[in-house]
Order: structure tokens, then sequence, then C-alpha cells
């Protein structure tokens, strides 16, 4: 019985490991490299990105872009219920970034993302969430950033 289940489980192994799975965002595929990255605006997210980049950094390609980021985030009171309280909020990230290759060109492009979320009596859980949703949508713009960068 044993020597059944061992067989099945080595067979399964075989099938998962050898699947060829790659990162979609992978630095080893990009044509381009960042030389350096400015960031103004907003802290939390500046750290984010300049996180999901860096690895960027350290390739050497063709393409070299210098980057200048302006971060904004903003979060709002979507509705409220018949007292006046707030019923749901709006949180929005938006970034202008601008990039500068070697022959001094110059791209701008904005990037937005927002959500709209259920106000919570337990404040501390409403705030952790607000952190990681801030963060999720500022990952997502930073993969779209990748895109454009290797659209350049």
């Amino acid at each position: 019985m044993n020597k059944v289940i061992f067989t099945k489980f080595l067979i399964i192994l075989f099938f998962v490991s050898s699947c060829g799975y790659t990162p979609i965002f992978s630095n080893k595929n990009s044509n381009f490299s960042i030389t350096e990255i400015k960031a103004s605006g907003n802290n939390k997210l500046n750290k984010i990105l300049i996180n999901k980049l860096d690895g960027y950094k350290s390739i050497n390609s063709e393409k070299r872009f210098s980057l200048k980021i302006d971060t904004n985030f903003k979060k709002e009171v979507a509705s409220k219920d018949t007292k006046g309280n707030p019923k749901t909020y709006k949180m929005n990230v938006n970034l202008r970034i601008y990039v500068e290759d070697e022959k001094n060109n110059l791209n701008d492009k904005s990037f937005s993302k927002s959500i709209n979320y259920n106000n919570s009596n337990n404040k501390f859980k409403l705030k952790k969430y607000e952190s990681k949703t801030a963060k999720n949508l500022t990952e997502k713009i930073a993969e779209e950033i990748i895109i454009y960068l290797q659209s350049i």
C-alpha cells in the first residue's frame, strides 16, 4: 500500500516540477534597465514602487532609463448612511512617471487605480485592510510601469 502511494506521489511531483513555470515580470527577460529612480509624494507607496523596480537596476541593457515618479494617495467618503456616517470609502492611487532615456528623450504617463470598500466598526481591521489594499494597488501599478517601460 505504501509503495502505491509513494509511486503516485513521485509521478505527481515529476509532472508538477517540470511544468516550465517562469514569472511574467522576471527581470531576466527585460529589454531595459533603470539607472536611477527619484520619487516624490506618498512615502509608503514610493517604497513599494522602488522595491518592485530595484531589480531592474542591475541589468545591462541597451535601453537605460532614468525615472522620476510622483505618487498621490487619496481616500474619500463615497457614500453616507442616513445618519451622515461614512458607509463606503473610495481609495485612489495616482501616479505620474517621467521617463528619460540616454538620448534625453522625455516620456511621461499617468497611472491610476481605485477601489470602493465598505466601512467597518473595527477601525483596526479597517486600517489594516486599507494598508493592504493600497499596497496591492501600488504593486499592480508597478507591473503596468514595467510593461510600459518594455514598450518604449
